[in-house]
């Protein structure tokens, strides 16, 4: 492994032999990525914030509704993924860089993609599975209202959030288990430093892809078939209760209250709100996982599409935009319960200890 001295070296040097697309990509790279640093920087602050206060909300609420356990968590899951992200572009910044230099630690692009990529899949993925749950949980309210609370109960809840974390935080250890270190004299700089390397060995490498394959593919799809249809179903239930209420509307409060349709309407509007919540939180997963998923399932399926591969910096460029599309969606979160649920807010200004 080489330092990141002569990994520069070698950048500059390499335009003589690189094919026009990856000239092309090499030059937009270079050119975004100081921009895409402070930007994801920027947003990632408002992340850490956002889900700490997510976090305090609905530990005041307290968790007698089992979709507030399942908000809880995501809120973990997200905030771990906005460290990972940023942690990965913090290391990309000139003023890391710099630092790095006087560290006696030798380190190139798959140490960021040690120690920040593959959390990042780890956490998002984590992300995906809690988000699927939500809404196959709100599906199962909707669908069968009276049966469900028997079936998902608090024990239950807290079973499958522990079990997604595992599965979705497991693989990354088939990734970790490939990684070596040892002491090499740099003779750029006349030092000895740590170099962290991945072992290419095929045991290693083949746990890797299965790691690959779990991230890229299995996840990903089951999470949006889940998220898809839960979302449909839902939005297709929202759309009917509107049309009843709308039917109901005109009728006085004593009439509802002597036919029963008050305390009907009531349970109708508080499912609603709820429903909406998880509709604008699955809309805006769909919208932002796509891109990640896409582009794990381009390196598995493309030989050169990797970190050494022959289109490496179409994959660069492409990893800052799902990186901070996953970084979005892990911080966006505060704005929808904030602007949807007005139970939310209420929490959220006593949090604040704003009167």
């Amino acid at each position: 492994m080489e330092t990141k001295r002569s990994n520069d070296s070698f950048i500059n040097n390499e335009s003589t032999w690189l094919s026009y697309p990856e000239l092309f990509g090499r030059n937009i790279f270079f050119s975004v990525l100081p921009v895409m640093v402070w930007i994801v920087l920027g947003i990632g602050a408002m992340g850490i914030l956002g889900n700490i206060l997510i976090i305090l909300v609905y530990k005041k609420l307290g968790f007698s509704e089992t979709i507030h356990m399942s908000y809880l968590a995501l809120a973990i899951s997200d905030l771990l993924s906005v460290l990972s992200t940023m942690w990965s572009f913090i290391f990309l910044s000139p003023i890391f860089e710099a630092v790095l230099k006087q560290l006696p630690i030798a380190t190139d692009v798959h140490f960021t993609s040690f120690t920040g990529a593959w959390p990042l899949f780890a956490f998002s993925r984590s992300t995906a599975l809690i988000t699927a749950w939500i809404s196959l949980e709100r599906c199962l309210c909707v669908v069968f209202p009276i049966k469900v609370k028997r079936i998902i109960t608090p024990t239950v809840t807290k079973i499958v959030l522990l079990t997604i974390f595992i599965f979705g935080c497991g693989p990354v250890v088939f990734v970790y288990i490939g990684i070596e270190s040892e002491w090499r004299l740099d003779p750029l700089r006349n030092q000895t430093k740590l170099f962290v390397f991945a072992d290419d060995s095929k045991q290693t490498t083949i746990l890797q892809r299965f790691a690959r394959i779990l991230y890229g593919f299995v996840y990903p799809v089951s999470s949006w078939v889940i998220v898809t249809v839960s979302t449909a179903i839902l939005i297709i239930q929202l759309r009917a209760s509107n049309l009843w209420r709308n039917q109901h509307l005109n009728r006085s409060v004593n009439d509802m209250r002597q036919t029963g349709d008050f305390h009907q309407r009531r349970i109708c509007e508080r499912s609603n709100r709820v429903s909406k919540v998880v509709i604008v939180v699955a809309c805006v997963f769909i919208i932002c996982s796509f891109p990640i998923s896409l582009n794990l399932f381009l390196s598995i399926s493309i030989p050169g599409f990797s970190i050494n591969g022959s289109f490496r910096y179409l994959f660069y460029l492409n990893g800052l935009f799902v990186s901070f599309l996953s970084e979005m969606n892990s911080s966006v979160n505060i704005i929808v319960f904030t602007v949807v649920s007005s139970k939310f807010r209420s929490a959220l200004l006593q949090v604040l200890s704003i009167k």
